[in-house]
């Protein structure tokens, strides 16, 4: 492999490796965010929870407006595409290196096969 080359490898098994380590961060805000916002709103990402309210009459004429606009399933369905994303990008990085592994592998082997043959003597 060219300098060039083995220069781009390295630099993307260098940003796998950081993605692996701060990857899980991206979930644990996303949980932390969700947390907050069963504390603070449930009605915004429980629906259940808001039927039965609305049943009882106890939901605000501003809050049937809020989410009405907002939509308490678009909190959940935002949440779980960003989760996924996330699941996603540590796929498409894990094969990113798995095949990094394979040509690294295949390069070595053309290297050690191309050096015995040139070693060899000529008739």
């Amino acid at each position: 492999m060219t300098p060039e080359q083995q220069h781009y490898i390295q630099k993307r098994l260098k940003h796998i490796r950081w993605w692996n380590r701060l990857g899980w961060l991206f979930f644990v805000g996303l949980a932390g965010f969700y947390g907050w916002l069963w504390q603070t709103k449930p009605l915004y990402i429980n629906p259940v929870l808001l039927l039965d309210k609305l049943r009882l009459g106890q939901v605000s004429d501003i809050e049937i407006a809020k989410l009405a606009a907002l939509g308490n399933l678009a909190f959940v369905g935002c949440g779980l595409l960003l989760a996924s994303v996330v699941l996603l990008t540590y796929a498409a990085l894990w094969t990113e290196k798995q095949t990094i592994n394979m040509l690294s592998a295949t390069v070595k082997t053309d290297q050690k096969s191309t050096e015995s043959v040139t070693d060899e003597p000529r008739s």
